[in-house]
């Protein structure tokens, strides 16, 4: 995750609340609820950050293999909003015989109601309005979209979407997708 710091080295706050959402994985702090899956599939999170030098790769690109690793949940530590279910997801490039490289990462809630969703989907947007600076919140083909950003203008490095969706397989629910730096790749 790309996270700025103030002239101290200190996480703003929109960073702060961008990685509580993903559990404070990406800044070598995953809560209890995610550690062991973290520690399983994703070690280096769990271990002291120590700053790498340069990796030399071979002259052939090694083989890799795009995969994603999910973990479900029912309760999220730092949001208390209604859901039936949750699950983050880590897209990720792995070689044989090596750790995996984090590509992306996404957090999915999925609500029985419109109401609850609509109700989550308020509370994020409240907490991500006193922290930015801009802000994006619009209709698209039937999804509510929100975008926001602790820079004057909405940008690609530090920068939050969460899409307010129904559920295309499930009749009368509903899902509320979040990302982080919404706009470095497009759908």
């Amino acid at each position: 995750m790309i996270s700025h710091s103030n002239s101290f080295g200190q996480l703003t706050d929109f960073d702060e609340l961008s990685n509580e959402l993903f559990f404070n994985i990406f800044i070598n702090r995953p809560h209890s609820a995610v550690f062991d899956f973290v520690k399983k599939y994703f070690p280096a999170f769990t271990e002291e950050f120590e700053p790498g030098g340069w990796t030399i790769y071979p002259p052939d690109p090694p083989e890799l293999q795009h995969t994603i690793h999910s973990l479900k949940f029912t309760e999220h530590p730092y949001i208390d909003v209604k859901f039936r279910e949750g699950r983050l997801d880590i897209l990720a490039s792995e070689r044989k015989d090596s750790r995996p490289g984090v590509t992306d990462y996404h957090l999915w809630f999925m609500f029985d109601t419109f109401d609850d969703a609509k109700n989550a989907f308020a509370k994020l947007s409240a907490m991500f309005d006193v922290l930015s600076k801009s802000k994006n919140v619009f209709e698209l083909n039937g999804k509510t979209i929100a975008e926001y950003s602790d820079h004057d203008v909405l940008e690609q490095t530090n920068s939050v979407q969460f899409v307010l969706t129904k559920d295309e397989l499930h009749d009368d629910t509903y899902k509320l997708f979040f990302r982080i730096g919404s706009f470095t790749y497009s759908d």
